[in-house]
């Protein structure tokens, strides 16, 4: 009798389980539409790292964008996409070994490319740096890639980034924005050779319920549209727009270790920040907290508030509202991109809308229209004031790029 209870309640909770897994994939799934798009490509080969130059690296990542996405894209966005390498002028001086005095390596964010790093790269270009941009696995061909991709793959190619970088250049600096944030301060408290970071809004911290992205994912292995924390139409040309739990789930495994390695490691690198209170990716608290623990002299940061704030120390506080300009505040998207980019600046093709769902919103049609009242953060307060277009560009560029100009001649 006791056996054929617990058979029971072994069925039971079988069933239920089914039910709950079932309940869970049906409703994430639905509103979605899954395209080609949102499957990897199967014929994906493999970089060899340890034969490979990294210009060997740029001309495999155009080939890999060509023969991946759907668009048929042009030459022009097929560079835009793809690693790059800026060589400085002939005025530059080279030392016997034909090294560069500084370098820097670019590593950019989730769901972005290089497209909106490579105005940073040609600044430092323009001041005798040997500059490399990262184009990271998984990104510019189809937003599917996300799902075949990991954090381990991430720091296989930052790591090969900046050991390349050693080979043209004396003293190192990584720069990264949003989890190339993350990527460049665990290479920065791995690799000897890092001598300093400039990091855009990174992925320091993220809200407590990506941890469950891991197991949300696992659904889509049953519940395909289920997978997809986003799945909206990726017409952005050089970002995705389509977000998959597995990507957030990696960015989670990244994070955790990161702040890992920063606890073992006994390396204060100069830093210098850039971030803004407004974030609503990362968690901009966690920023200030891991600057405030950074004991280097030339560490600073660069902090954009809405409203006037205390101050903090090594912190230079900007107001970023500027309702002559139109803008609430500065997001997490643009703060390392010029306003006269021509795809994410004042101007560019690109309207950042996706915060009010899709063409059946009236708002969105309008934000997407360019009709916007304001640009911001999707702050709950800004999305309050009016038609907000997200902001993918930083309007106080000149003066950053002064500062961070400021920071890289100190380091030596």
């Amino acid at each position: 009798m006791k056996t054929k209870t617990l058979t029971k309640l072994g069925i039971g909770t079988v069933v239920v389980l089914v039910v709950l897994v079932a309940t869970a994939g049906l409703l994430l799934s639905n509103g979605k539409t899954l395209g080609e798009r949102h499957n990897p490509f199967k014929a994906t080969t493999a970089f060899d790292f340890a034969a490979g130059s990294f210009a060997d690296y740029v001309a495999f990542t155009k080939a890999t964008i060509k023969s991946e996405r759907e668009d048929n894209p042009t030459q022009d966005v097929v560079d835009n996409l793809a690693s790059f390498i800026l060589t400085p002028g002939p005025e530059c001086p080279q030392d016997a070994n034909g090294r560069y005095a500084k370098g820097i390596v670019l590593v950019h964010g989730l769901l972005d490319s290089t497209y909106n790093m490579r105005p940073i790269g040609e600044y430092f270009q323009s001041q005798c740096f040997y500059v490399q941009g990262v184009l990271l696995p998984g990104h510019a061909t189809r937003p599917g890639d996300l799902l075949a991709t990991s954090w381990e793959k991430w720091t296989e190619v930052t790591h090969f980034a900046a050991t390349q970088l050693a080979l043209h250049a004396n003293t190192l600096f990584l720069a990264g924005h949003s989890i190339g944030g993350a990527l460049s301060l665990l290479e920065g408290t791995q690799n000897p050779e890092v001598d300093a970071l400039i990091l855009f809004a990174p992925a320091l911290a993220v809200t407590d319920t990506a941890r469950f992205a891991g197991s949300v994912s696992l659904l889509g292995k049953i519940f395909p549209k289920a997978g997809w924390l986003d799945a909206d139409k990726d017409d952005a040309v050089y970002r995705y727009e389509s977000m998959s739990f597995s990507s957030v789930a990696e960015t989670w495994a990244l994070i955790g270790v990161m702040q890992e390695a920063i606890k073992q490691s006994p390396r204060q690198l100069p830093v210098f920040t850039v971030a803004s209170m407004q974030d609503s990716t990362v968690l901009t608290p966690a920023i200030l907290d891991y600057m405030a623990s950074n004991t280097n002299p030339l560490s600073h940061t660069l902090l954009y508030s809405q409203e006037e704030i205390a101050a903090i120390p090594n912190t230079t506080i900007v107001v970023s509202k500027s309702l002559d300009q139109g803008i609430l505040s500065l997001s997490h998207l643009g703060l390392m991109t010029p306003p006269t980019h021509p795809w994410f600046g004042r101007d560019g093709v690109y309207r950042s809308c996706g915060h009010y769902g899709n063409e059946e919103n009236p708002r969105f049609v309008q934000c997407k229209n360019g009709e916007r009242d304001f640009y911001g953060e999707t702050t709950p307060g800004n999305i309050e004031e009016g038609v907000l277009e997200r902001i993918a560009f930083n309007p106080y560029y000149d003066v950053m790029i002064e500062q961070i100009s400021s920071f890289a001649a100190a380091v030596n």
